[in-house]
């Protein structure tokens, strides 16, 4: 098994791109917890708890999600139930990872899109508790929907040019 704590920064420019929003994600997931840390101890100690520790942990979630979610995608990092893999092996299925690929690619580009659209329709929107503004949160659930859709492009290209090469 791979040790997924010491992988090399790759050398294209666009699996490096994902690397850095990745590392970026993994230091918001540390001040996360850290901040967590000390909203209970605040609130268990000093009986004075952070005001919107739910609201900044829910806009930073966001951020780890759709900052990670290519670079995953990219090196393989997701869950993944394999109940179907064995009857999707046989010659005349071969072709269905593929196209189940290119969908989520096109799924992931769809929410990009409707994503974008949202945070230009909602400019003005801001929280309740930190009155931050929504629409960079909603830009970065865009962007990390794009790159994964271009992930799942090329991996589905990939598979697709694959098949070709075994008939």
């Amino acid at each position: 098994m791979e040790d997924l704590g010491r992988q090399e920064v790759p050398r294209d420019p666009f699996g490096r791109l994902l690397w850095w929003l990745s590392l970026v994600a993994g230091v918001i997931v540390v001040i996360v917890t850290l901040y967590t840390v000390a909203d209970v101890i605040m609130r268990y100690v000093f009986n004075a708890p952070f005001r919107s520790s739910l609201e900044f942990t829910q806009f930073m979630m966001a951020v780890v999600v759709f900052l990670g979610i290519a670079y995953c995608g990219r090196t393989g990092g997701h869950v993944a139930v394999d109940i179907f893999v064995q009857p999707l092996e046989k010659p005349g299925l071969s072709w269905i990872p593929p196209l189940l690929t290119l969908i989520s690619a096109v799924l992931f580009a769809a929410i990009a899109w409707y994503s974008l659209e949202e945070g230009l329709a909602t400019m003005r929107r801001v929280s309740n508790m930190l009155r931050w503004p929504h629409w960079p949160f909603i830009f970065i659930v865009a962007g990390g929907s794009a790159l994964y859709a271009i992930v799942l492009l090329l991996q589905a290209i990939q598979s697709f040019r694959s098949l070709g090469r075994r008939s």
